[in-house]
């Protein structure tokens, strides 16, 4: 969150404060079941066990600066870099990726 926050202060803007547990299930049963709806869990279990070990680096680098256009358009860029920020919101959500793919196999609706 350092460079979060450092990045606010710079340009004058106030940062939402670090998520609610709440928040941050909502976020991962939202990405989980676009994925799962989409039939691209193993792309994003394949990607996301990439990302987990450089969570902090690649989320500081990439999704930061797109962060205010995302916020243009209405989508929480905020929310979703301060969520992605922290390598246990991401095992998270890798982990009930992969709940939603055993249930899709197993013919089970989720």
């Amino acid at each position: 969150m350092g460079i979060l926050k450092s990045v606010g202060d710079f340009f004058g803007f106030q940062l939402p404060p670090e998520l609610r547990p709440e928040q941050e299930d909502e976020i991962v049963e939202k990405i989980a079941r676009t994925i799962s709806k989409y039939g691209m869990e193993y792309p994003a279990i394949l990607l996301g066990s990439a990302y987990v070990p450089m969570a902090t680096i690649v989320t500081d680098t990439t999704l930061l600066p797109m962060a205010p256009l995302l916020e243009a358009v209405g989508i929480p860029g905020f929310k979703y870099t301060i969520f992605f920020e922290k390598k246990d919101n991401v095992k998270r959500l890798l982990e009930r990726i992969e709940e939603l793919l055993r249930l899709r196999e197993a013919g089970v609706k989720a």
